[in-house]
């Protein structure tokens, strides 16, 4: 599937999906888990476009380790850290990993050569060949022990990974990255005591995400990653995570939205409408624009609007189907011949258009492009005499008719409408045969041939199904061709009998040999490499040097199909066979499946972990974790025990997993030109219109004020965060709560707060129109929400975080802090009065709780600020309200000596005129030469010159505003200069 657009779409056409994930915002999650081959990628060849890039092994290691942590520090998993590196996959996605990796090879080879011709010289070192990253290979066994010696580091060493449980399912365990952390959410949903309430975020880029995560039916499902510009230039990927902008895209507000999409048909159906199925239904009708294992069916394009003529023939349908269409992961075949049946229709609607501007075009050039008119291919048409025969028959029909066509009365015309359907549907099965013939290369598309492609087709369908509910169901299936057969030619299907037959995933040096390019043969052991290069190979066409790709109705090459031959599993494996025994011994090991380790923390095991790259990497000399294996079939659950999550709809609300519920709305789609991204969409909009309280017009700002200020409210909806209210207005006048600066208190129930009333100047009545207008175009224009007037709007502070306190009693509790900053919000769009999920931090009742004798603590006092000490046992002081703390101070240096002194090493700074005297130069060439002058070869022609050179010392930057520590430094408007600056500059002048 395309990723972008798919992505791209779906947050265009439900404004709130996304939200910019900050701190303070982050939701609870239980449960974290990362499809690690993105971030793998990311870290070891963020810039493909760059041919000059080099990446030394370590650094990869170190930017992985450093991405992981990140991650791990935003989101804080409570109970599980899954890491999923993507093993062998299934058979049907290798075809689509082949494609990609010959592809990636090419274009690599293409940019090498480029930079050649345009003579670059290009480091010595040897690229980083990303087709490294497959189970298998060196390079992903070293990043295995890596990864594993990272686990054992962080546990032992970080605190915040003591508490959880971390799974590493490596390359050498099979299946896709995502798949795997599937499959441990189903045996989770599996067991009897599973909490239905379990939150959980998964990091990936990849858009099926999106419909793994609803598959799973889980009300607090989360997607966490990248930001994603489109528009403007290319620019490279900022491997730093700390610069990167993370949005988290929310499956709750998905399920809610797809709710909306399908809610016309609620009234129509005559069994029960339950949202669980409908969305079961909406993820199969994403496999009909194609993905990793199937080709889009002819002209369903994402950007031609395939999804919503989906959603429509459903829609249309739905009523005459007596049920749903995907029942738990299994197809209903009956059902889905229906609904293909209907959705047919725009086969020939498409051809329609086709047809009449081609009937149009042959009209002004003549008969002599009738067989294009037709849509067959004059060469095609030469290779087999019948159809040409056929063909010519059909231009005679279509010539005579359109001779004729001044002269008929109306009577014949009337008469000769059948024969017009005749010629249309003659030509629409000439169309069809025509893409067979010329992209699946059949000489005679017969009946069988066509019943086979239907066949093919729905088997697909059912067996990603499966694949995304029940797991891997066959690991030997693929879909045998590189196009998809038209939706009026997939029909007799209801009675089909499919059934697969699980055989065993290849191994990793089989996988290896059967997706790479001979260009990547260095990743393969010695002995199978003459396979893929050697004339006398017996599979060397499955390597070809060069081939084709067809863009089939799409715009980005990267979604073109690569059209190289399929893999036969038989002949490969048997060409390997007599390699293998040539096999060394470390090779015989990284050609095995091994099982997925699970870690923890356990403060009585100490051991040494020794590094697997010492000179890098620092042994753990006190290693506090434990590990066990998990078998390669523990999580596999039964079809018949796979269970659907009931949805409890009254539950409470879990902050930071934002629902449209709370305040009343109407809703429906409108191209509004929401702006989710760079630039307006141009899709429909789902838009969300506030529906005004009939007593909001009656309130006043005195009501308002007595039941909202100091108390706490939820405001940005729908994406809830919990605030303090400080202050409301009515754009005339103000009450504020009249309190200490830096007051945090909430003043619950019946509490009257401290309140005054000021009326408001003309500057502040227009600063409240102001913030009204802003905040109503931020909703319309982002959010698709329509607010309409405003008349009231309430001044807050969001929550930043929790304290603990100790009362007078000597009890714990946690008090809420408040931002300092005071936002405006629109009253409309706040919600009172909700009960909200409590985290469970209230575990601590007691100073005793809070700091056991023997845990950690720091300073925040003076005068040992930061300096970190053990709890002591403080039983007979912590009835005041103290504990003891040993701390380790550690020497601080004696600086008294420079601070008295400093005056001698301080560098002095003079200014421009005062060097100019000196070296006998005017202040300007002091300033010039200090800076930057570009000069060039000139011509006549080109008098700037075509290459520039920079002869400036740049020792400062004006229009950056930055200086050289030592040289320059910038007082008010004037540059000064030290007399290191002046003794470069006498050097300068002398050359």
């Amino acid at each position: 599937m395309g990723v972008p657009k798919f992505y791209r779409w779906i947050s265009e056409r439900y404004p709130c999906l996304s939200q910019v994930l900050k701190e303070h915002q982050i939701p609870e999650f239980d449960n974290l888990y990362l499809d690690m081959n993105g971030i793998i990628h990311q870290c070891s060849h963020p810039n493909d476009d760059d041919v000059h890039f080099r990446i030394s092994e370590d650094k990869i290691f170190a930017d992985i380790f450093h991405y992981l942590e990140v991650l791990f520090r935003i989101i804080k998993p409570r109970k599980v850290f899954f890491m999923a590196v993507d093993g062998v996959a299934p058979r049907a996605k290798m075809n689509q990993q082949r494609g990609r990796r010959f592809r990636s090879a090419k274009e690599a080879e293409d940019k090498i050569k480029k930079a050649l011709e345009k003579g670059e010289t290009l480091p010595t070192e040897a690229r980083f060949d990303s087709n490294c990253i497959t189970p298998g290979t060196e390079f992903m066994a070293r990043l295995h022990e890596h990864l594993k010696y990272f686990v054992n580091m962080k546990i032992s060493t970080d605190k915040s990974w003591q508490g959880v449980t971390v799974y590493l399912s490596g390359h050498e365990t099979p299946g896709e990255g995502e798949h795997k952390i599937m499959e441990f959410i189903r045996s989770e949903k599996a067991k009897p005591h599973h909490d239905p309430n379990t939150r959980h975020c998964l990091y990936g880029l990849d858009a099926d995400l999106i419909m793994l995560g609803l598959t799973s039916h889980e009300a607090h499902f989360a997607l966490l990653r990248e930001e994603v510009r489109f528009g403007g230039k290319k620019s490279q990927r900022a491997c730093a995570p700390e610069e990167t902008t993370f949005h988290l895209l929310h499956l709750s507000l998905m399920r809610e939205y797809i709710d909306y999409e399908f809610s016309p048909v609620k009234d129509k159906i005559s069994f029960e409408y339950d949202i669980e199925r409908i969305i079961d239904d909406w993820i199969l009708m994403g496999f009909l624009v194609g993905n990793d294992f199937i080709p889009h069916l002819p002209h369903l394009h994402i950007n031609h609007d395939a999804l919503p003529l989906l959603y429509r023939t459903y829609m249309a349908i739905l009523p005459e189907l007596g049920g749903y269409i995907n029942e738990n992961g299994h197809l209903n075949l009956k059902r889905f011949e229906k609904y293909l049946t209907r959705l047919s229709d725009f086969d020939r609607e498409h051809f329609s258009e086709v047809f009449v501007d081609l009937k149009w075009f042959e009209s002004k050039v003549g008969n002599k492009y009738l067989n294009e008119a037709a849509g067959i291919a004059a060469e095609e048409a030469r290779k087999n005499k019948q159809k040409k025969q056929k063909a010519q028959e059909n231009a005679i029909c279509l010539a005579a008719l359109e001779k004729n066509k001044g002269e008929m009365t109306s009577k014949i015309v009337v008469e000769d409408e059948p024969e017009d359907d005749d010629l249309f549907e003659t030509e629409f099965r000439q169309y069809k045969r025509t893409y067979y013939m010329t992209k699946m290369g059949v000489e005679v598309v017969s009946d069988d041939f066509l019943a086979d492609q239907a066949e093919c087709y729905v088997q697909a369908i059912q067996w990603i199904l499966h694949y995304y509910y029940h797991g891997v169901q066959s690991w030997s299936w693929y879909y045998p061709y590189h196009y998809a057969p038209y939706l009026s030619d997939i029909h007799n299907i209801g009675e089909l009998k499919i059934k697969f037959e699980l055989g065993k995933p290849f191994m990793p040096f089989e996988q290896l040999l059967a997706v790479l390019p001979a260009a990547s043969k260095d990743l393969l052991p010695k002995c199978y490499q003459h396979l893929m290069i050697s004339q006398d190979s017996p599979i060397i066409e499955y390597y070809p040097p060069d081939f084709k790709t067809d863009l089939n109705g799409k715009q980005q090459e990267w979604e073109a199909v690569v059209l190289i031959p399929f893999i036969d599993e038989k002949r490969l494996l048997q060409a390997m066979e007599s390699c293998n025994k040539c096999l060394k011994e470390e090779e015989k090991r990284r050609n095995t499946h091994s099982a997925c380790l699970m870690y923890w923390y356990d403060k009585d095991a100490e051991f040494q972990y020794l590094s697997p790259w010492p000179e890098k990497f620092p042994a753990i000399e006190k290693c506090h974790t434990r590990y066990k294996t998990i078998p390669l079939d523990a999580w596999h659950v039964e079809i018949t025990h796979n269970k659907i999550t009931k949805i409890n709809k009254s539950a409470l609300y879990f902050c930071g997993f934002p629902t449209l519920k709370h305040i009343k709305h109407k809703f429906y789609l409108r191209r509004s030109g929401v702006q989710v991204f760079q630039q307006s969409s141009h899709g429909e909009n789902m838009i969300l219109e506030i529906i005004a309280d009939k007593n909001w017009k009656e309130q006043v700002v005195e009501n308002v004020a007595s039941s909202v200020l100091g108390k706490r409210v939820f405001v940005n909806w729908p994406h809830l965060e919990e605030a303090r209210v400080v202050a409301v207005s009515d754009g005339e006048t103000k009450f504020y709560l009249e309190e200490p600066h830096g007051t945090q208190k909430l003043y619950m129930g019946n509490a009257v707060p401290p309140t005054k009333v000021a009326y408001l100047a003309d500057k502040e009545q227009s600063m409240w129109l102001k913030d009204v207008q802003g905040i109503s175009e931020h909703y319309q224009k982002r959010k698709g929400i329509i607010i309409h007037e405003t008349s009231i709007v309430v001044y807050a502070q969001l929550l930043t975080g929790n304290r603990y306190q100790l009362n007078q009693n000597g009890e714990v509790y946690l008090e809420k802090q408040w931002s300092k900053q005071v936002l405006p919000f629109v009253y409309q769009t706040v919600v009172k009065d909700i009960k909200a999920f409590d985290s469970g931090f209230s575990n601590i009742k007691t100073l005793n709780d809070l700091f056991p004798p023997g845990s950690t603590a720091f300073m925040l006092g003076s005068p040992y600020y930061g300096c970190m000490g053990e709890v002591q046992d403080s039983h007979d002081v912590i009835t005041e309200g103290r504990i003891r703390v040993v701390f380790n101070i550690p020497c601080e240096p004696q600086l008294d000596h420079l601070i008295q002194n400093q005056h001698k090493y301080c560098v002095k700074y003079n200014p421009a005129y005062i060097l100019a005297s000196r070296l006998g130069v005017s202040g300007y060439l002091v300033s010039r030469f200090t800076g930057s002058i570009f000069i060039g070869r000139g011509s006549k022609k080109n008098p700037h010159g075509d290459h520039k050179a920079n002869v400036g010392l740049n020792l400062k930057f004006n229009k950056k505003n930055e200086e050289v520590p030592g040289y320059t430094k910038k007082v008010g408007n004037e540059w000064m200069y030290s007399s290191a600056v002046e003794q470069l500059l006498a050097e300068y002048l002398e050359r």
